[in-house]
């Protein structure tokens, strides 16, 4: 049987070798590049609130965990991922969620707002896109200073598609607690008037910082080490490094001039990425502190409104004063270099 050439096949026929290459590397080229417009990947994601109780420096907090754990369960994500979460509450009060430092669309924000989950019921918020790269948290949005103090919040990690190389990464989160609130001698309840001598423990994710028990990084020489720091605190937290490291982010966003420094305060709500190379061996130290003004802590006393403030980023008044509170030096984090 005879073949029927088409007007498309004879016209292709009849090009000229340089144009059939230019054809050839025109729809190769197309091919390369429709898979990264096309392709990205829907993230779905469970947080279950439930009621619960954990021990600080021998002090019982009733606290909120997300999921049973505390802090909540890391959310890693690469850039550019659809997300959804669903927020199912099992607990025994009303609970939300904010995706904090995240650029969410429109609606999610007003959802951020506006929901508030009862007890037994659950609601999935809209699907954004995850961004901008980097350190995030995603926290309770309901009567956030007493939620926050009582363990709901998790880490929520965005991956860039240009991640930067690196061997370990580990991801750390501050808190500091009442431990008269737990006694019922205070409150952090919307408008309980706060001041710096209330929150006399801090935790770095589950465990208290205070000195004889700090975490221990076995790396090897050479390696390259992100570190990944947020305070979901009041306070602000101030670590001190033994060598030296490059603040390669802040907030999600690449640090404009990346330079080697050997400190680092970390104020309320904010995120920094770290990288640490070291080539001797030896123990390396972060040394933990509180550092603030006078002035600083007297703006904590005064009473919380609640509200938050949006996908900005909490920082404390920090003023000149001639007064400067400062807590004692202890270790939290040991990098143990070895061969």
């Amino acid at each position: 049987m005879k073949k029927t050439i088409t007007n498309y096949e004879l016209r292709i026929t009849n090009l000229n070798l340089k144009s059939k290459i230019f054809l050839f590397c025109l729809l190769s080229a197309v091919c390369c590049l429709l898979p990264s417009q096309v392709v990205a990947e829907t993230r779905e994601f469970e947080l279950t609130v439930t009621d619960g109780e954990v021990e600080l420096n021998g002090t019982k907090f009733m606290v909120w965990k997300y999921n049973d754990t505390f802090p909540g369960p890391e959310i890693r994500v690469k850039e550019g991922d659809v997300v959804k979460v669903k927020l199912m509450n099992k607990s025994s009060a009303k609970h939300g969620l904010f995706f904090h430092g995240l650029h969410v669309n429109p609606r999610v924000s007003l959802q951020e707002q506006e929901i508030i989950v009862d007890p037994g019921y659950e609601y999935t918020y809209g699907e954004f896109v995850a961004g901008p790269p980097g350190t995030h948290l995603y926290h309770c949005s309901y009567n956030m200073a007493e939620h926050l103090s009582r363990g709901l919040y998790g880490a929520f990690i965005v991956e860039a598609k240009d991640e930067p190389k690196y061997d370990k990464e580990y991801v750390y989160i501050f808190s500091d607690w009442n431990s008269k609130s737990a006694k019922g001698e205070g409150s952090h309840e919307l408008g309980h008037p706060m001041t710096i001598m209330d929150n006399d423990i801090t935790t770095i994710n589950n465990r208290v910082v205070k000195g004889d028990n700090p975490i221990i990084l076995d790396i090897k020489k050479g390696e390259r080490v992100r570190l990944r720091f947020a305070n979901i605190g009041h306070l602000p937290h101030k670590l001190k490094f033994s060598k030296t490291f490059l603040v390669t982010h802040e907030d999600g966003y690449p640090a404009p001039n990346p330079q080697k420094q050997d400190s680092l305060t970390i104020y309320s709500g904010k995120r920094f990425d770290l990288i640490v190379t070291i080539d001797k061996t030896g123990k390396y130290i972060f040394s933990h502190s509180i550092t603030m003004p006078e002035s600083a802590a007297q703006k904590l006393a005064e009473p919380d409104s609640g509200k938050h403030a949006a996908h900005n980023n909490h920082t404390a008044n920090t003023k000149h004063s001639n007064n400067i509170i400062k807590s004692k030096e202890v270790p939290v984090v040991v990098i143990d270099v070895r061969k």
